[in-house]
């Protein structure tokens, strides 16, 4: 039988195709390239339509306002290899300006189905300047030194000088001056900042703007920075010279959100640091050893009040000192060390920490610990048990506890350096990680929130709907499916809207909002089940009126040239897009296809079939009973 072609045709619905520039006139000469080229009139042919922005959609041409704030032209080469069993061809139409994702051109020599491209938009070069990349991150900390790079780029002036500003609330922090040699340049400014307050703090790097400049809109761009309440502030106390020292140090000073103060004690008063006052406060012990004698430190004396970590570093039997003890979740009975293994008791989606890296704890380097150890807190969790001789033991080697705000962990085995320095890359990667995931699980406060809501980003563009997802818990800690999440929005005007979020199943929430204008938000949410408050928690966003598809508006002809020569298409501007129909009509792409439809008929499920049947059966019953006949 014969059915229409079918051809998808994808149009780009970005901002930069709505730009007007040289002789392109933005969405009206859009529009006039679709109305030049009639899809609805194009043969034989069916025509889908999708849009092009960060992921791809189905999408109507009478929907064109060029509102995408990102440009991702793998996602429809993606999209085309999955329809290849229904799609004769596809009709790319963009301005080939990538914002997002990878080089399509590649995986188009994947697809069998051809891609034609039309181009839209302009190819000329403008006098302009922009702010292209800032670079940060997102993260940081009160009390510490910020840096932030950003790209400044112009065309067409050569031999000027801008001036650059770091701002925030309309307060300039910083500024500096960047001078331009060449006729086409990107030149690196960066900005060092010292972070004081915590919150969601929101900055903008502005350039000032030059005489003919093309655009001003592309002279700035907002970000932004989630200024945590400090560092974690971690004591690790080392009573033994030992290589575990340093391997476990050298690990915690990995992470930047660390702030370690060491202390290594040599016996009697000594210790090779300065010891920190009494009245200093830590969100962290770590303990690694015990000191040869039963004596206390006078800036161990809030210990019982302060998340610990221990090491062991050797058998020890006997009474520990009264503010070690604090620390101890293992004991052992052996003063015997021996080689053992880890064996994970845990799965890695039973807590956390055991969120590690995939790795066969049977061909580790050995550690040493002694045997017969027991948990001396029976709410103690064991995480990891001993391995010994090839044998599974229940002997506990990493145990952890929680009791109220406080969170304990001790890890018996010594020999930690050797994994720390294994040649293997695996066995490095978690050793890393389990001390990593050891330090922030027991020097965080426990979360005991029933609600957790949070949104998609912390940033939005103003052409963005931003969304906020929560998840609940009832008070027996199991998922809340008919609670009311009431979420109470506070803008820049101060002026606050109230929405309910929207049930999407297993105690998990969604709120899709509106789009907004540019400011910072404050959010308020409120989970209810008939008159009883669950629990209340807030946060704030951002929402920015910067484009990345500002930055470049130079139309892209020799990718939307690669895209259609390597799937075996054609490339088109859009002022000779006349050419498109008869160049897929050459291609026999506008024809009827042919489809072989092969069609099975079963008489015995015909009723005509069955009263035949039960014809010829009961003639053959009456002439053998007629006849007398066996």
């Amino acid at each position: 039988m014969d059915i229409p072609p079918k051809i998808a045709v994808f149009l780009d619905n970005s901002e930069s195709i709505g730009i007007s520039k040289g002789d392109y006139n933005g969405l009206e000469s859009y529009q006039n390239t679709l109305n030049t080229i009639s899809f609805d009139n194009l043969g034989n042919a069916a025509i889908n339509y999708y849009s092009i922005g960060e992921q791809v959609a189905s999408f109507s041409p009478d929907s064109l306002n060029a509102s995408e704030q990102l440009t991702n032209l793998s996602a429809p080469v993606t999209s085309l290899l999955e329809m290849e069993r229904e799609v004769q061809a596809a009709v790319f139409i963009t301005d080939g300006i990538i914002t997002y994702g990878r080089n399509p051109a590649i995986s188009a020599f994947n697809s069998t189905i051809p891609i034609y491209t039309v181009a839209v938009g302009d190819t000329s070069r403008v006098r302009d300047v922009s702010v292209t990349n800032v670079v940060t991150n997102t993260t940081g900390y009160t009390n510490t030194q910020h840096s932030i790079e950003a790209e400044i780029s112009q065309t067409g002036f050569p031999n000027n000088t801008v001036n650059v500003s770091l701002e925030t609330n309309g307060d300039v922090l910083q500024e500096q001056q960047v001078t331009f040699d060449a006729d086409n340049q990107v030149s690196q400014i960066r900005f060092d900042i010292e972070l004081t307050e915590p919150g969601l703090k929101q900055y903008e790097i502005n350039v000032s703007p030059l005489p003919e400049e093309w655009t001003e809109n592309n002279n700035s761009s907002v970000f932004s920075i989630d200024v945590l309440d400090s560092k974690t502030k971690i004591l690790h106390v080392a009573y033994q010279i030992h290589p575990d020292v340093k391997a476990i140090r050298s690990i915690i000073e990995r992470d930047e959100s660390n702030e370690i103060t060491t202390l290594t004690w040599l016996g009697g008063n000594n210790f090779v640091e300065e010891v920190p006052d009494a009245d200093e406060e830590y969100d962290l012990v770590i303990i690694h050893g015990t000191p040869s004698q039963n004596r206390s430190f006078d800036f161990l004396d809030e210990l019982s009040e302060t998340p610990t970590l221990h090491f062991t570093l050797s058998p020890q039997i006997g009474v520990l000192p009264q503010q070690i003890r604090t620390a101890q979740l293992i004991s052992t009975s052996n003063r015997q060390a021996l080689p053992v293994l880890l064996h994970q008791v845990l799965g890695e989606r039973d807590h956390p920490i055991l969120e590690l890296p995939e790795i066969n704890l049977l061909e580790t380097p050995y550690l040493q610990s002694p045997l017969r150890s027991d948990v001396t807190e029976p709410q103690s969790t064991v995480l990891f048990n001993l391995r010994y001789d090839g044998v599974e033991t229940d002997y506990p080697a990493i145990a952890i506890l929680e009791i109220g705000n406080i969170r304990r962990t001790q890890v018996l085995p010594w020999g930690w350096f050797k994994l720390a320095q294994s040649t293997s890359q695996s066995h490095r990667n978690f050793t890393v990680e389990l001390i990593s995931h050891l330090v922030a699980w027991t020097s965080s406060d426990p979360d005991n929130r029933l609600l957790r809501i949070s949104p998609q980003k912390q940033t939005f563009s103003t052409a963005e709907n931003p969304f906020l997802g929560a998840s609940l818990q009832n008070e027996q800690e199991r998922p809340e499916e008919n609670a009311i999440i009431e979420v109470e929005l506070t803008g820049p005007n101060d002026q606050a809207r109230t929405f309910n979020m929207e049930n999407a199943g297993n105690g998990n929430y969604r709120l899709d909002l509106p789009r907004l204008s540019e400011g910072l938000y404050e959010y308020t949410a409120t989970a209810r089940k008939g008159d009883r408050q669950l629990d209340s928690q807030n946060g704030e966003f951002l929402v920015s009126n910067s484009s990345m598809e500002l930055t470049n508006t130079i139309r892209n002809d020799q990718l939307l040239q690669d895209i259609a020569q390597n799937s075996g298409g054609a490339f088109f501007t859009y002022n000779e897009v006349t050419s498109l129909r008869d160049s897929l009509q050459s291609a026999d792409l506008l024809q009827m296809q042919s489809e072989i439809v092969e069609n099975y008929f079963f008489p015995v499920r015909s009723y005509y079939w069955f009263l035949l049947v039960i014809l010829l059966l009961g003639s053959e019953w009456f002439l053998r009973k007629y006849y007398s006949l066996p």
